[in-house]
């Protein structure tokens, strides 16, 4: 995976329309914080049986917290597909530098979100070389553990396991007990996507700082 003309751009310009990018990545991830909190109220009131959508009135709580939802999901989508944009630029950036020891093009920064399996470690190894060339390592310290990075990453795994087994059990769900369990589930993955906002928040930013204020005087001085 190759990148394009957008990739191959002048490593000043690619730091800009990064910098542009993180600004509405980070819009996104303020306007989902938000969205999830008031979701997160939303099945607390399901699970006490305040709210119930098998009743749902556009007039009442109900249609409200069905807003909710589906506010929720639409700025879910918006910001994977920015931040996706996001991570293309943040490694074409790193590639146009010629920082040694950068493995990943980027394009496959982003694919690797896409394939089975891969998708649990390889996006991972990539943003942790990002963020190690952009904060200035060099050859052999691109691949260095990083707490911050690891808890981000872990949150990210929990919420998408739990999502994904959600779904697969909510096809299945006949009896109140089972609604009930999704539920549980559902609620889990909130609390959980409170820590991961923040944390991917304070990813965009510093790496995107990092490649303004070191990613171009390494370059020059390499």
């Amino acid at each position: 995976m190759r990148g394009n003309d957008m990739a191959e751009m002048g490593l000043a310009e690619g730091i800009d329309l990064l910098a542009r990018r993180a600004k509405i990545v980070k819009a996104l991830l303020v306007a989902g914080l938000l969205s999830l909190i008031a979701m997160l109220v939303g099945e607390i009131a399901e699970l006490q049986g305040l709210i119930n959508l098998d009743n749902a009135d556009l007039d009442n709580a109900e249609g409200l917290y069905a807003a909710v939802l589906l506010a929720n999901w639409l700025i879910l989508i918006l910001t994977y597909v920015v931040f996706g944009m996001w991570i293309y630029r943040a490694a074409a950036n790193v590639d146009a530098a010629s920082v040694p020891g950068f493995r990943y093009t980027p394009g496959w920064a982003v694919g690797w979100h896409f394939v089975p399996i891969a998708n649990f470690f390889k996006p991972f190894g990539a943003m942790r070389q990002i963020w190690n060339a952009s904060h200035g390592n060099e050859t052999g310290d691109l691949d260095r553990g990083n707490g911050f990075l690891t808890l981000w990453w872990a949150c990210w795994i929990i919420t998408s396991i739990v999502a994904n087994y959600v779904f697969r059990l909510s096809l299945k769900a006949d009896t109140a007990e089972e609604f009930r369990s999704v539920l549980e589930l559902e609620i889990l993955s909130s609390v959980v996507s409170l820590a991961l906002y923040p944390l991917a928040y304070r990813l965009v930013d510093r790496t995107t700082r990092a490649q303004q204020e070191r990613l171009t005087s390494a370059h020059i001085f390499a």
